[in-house]
């Protein structure tokens, strides 16, 4: 296996072979620009909300298990309008950790994506500029976190220790995202 960033961009590969309606929303989280991403606040805070997500597509990309892949989105292509199924899938993997090592982490970050989510909700069209970047840069956070937790969870708690560094750098520029400007910085953060 190559770095932890490899394995979030390999992981975000593999669900979108199983969920292409998920293309357009993980494009705008991983490549930005802010404006790609931030322009769907609405359906990324309604997703949130609403915990729309496939758990099971989801488990199937991390642990690289064949399966079908969904129906697209309502007009056919690869947006399904739904958010980012991966993020959304937080609070899920949160409460389905409680009592493994990875508990404790799991928890800050669904209490953290839920913060980011309120304040995408609060800040509805801002889409450029330094502060665009920095809600961009920490939404990437989130999905590059879900993506170690799912990769975890198939990996049980054999997975190698480099899921728990990462998602603790994951975890430490959530809470102080300051030094995180945009989407490329946040990526950067994964360790090797």
């Amino acid at each position: 296996m190559g770095t932890a960033r490899d394995a979030v961009l390999d992981y975000a590969e593999g669900t979108l072979r199983l969920l292409p309606g998920q293309a357009a929303v993980t494009s705008a989280v991983l490549q930005g620009p802010p404006a790609a991403l931030l322009e769907r606040s609405t359906q990324l805070v309604r997703g949130f909300a609403g915990e729309r997500t496939d758990g099971g597509a989801l488990f199937r990309a991390a642990a690289g298990l064949p399966g079908e892949t969904a129906a697209p989105g309502p007009d056919g292509g690869a947006d399904d309008g739904r958010g980012c199924a991966l993020v959304q899938s937080l609070p899920a993997l949160s409460r389905e950790s409680e009592g493994s090592a990875m508990a404790a982490r799991a928890d800050r970050l669904a209490e953290a994506a839920d913060r980011l989510h309120w304040e995408l909700a609060e800040r509805e069209g801002l889409s450029e500029g330094p502060a665009a970047g920095r809600l961009a840069a920490r939404y990437a956070l989130c999905y590059a976190g879900a993506a170690l937790l799912w990769l975890w969870r198939a990996g049980g708690e054999s997975r190698p220790e480099w899921t728990y560094e990462a998602l603790d750098v994951v975890l430490a520029a959530l809470e102080d995202p300051a030094g995180v400007p945009d989407v490329p910085a946040a990526l950067a953060l994964l360790p090797a």
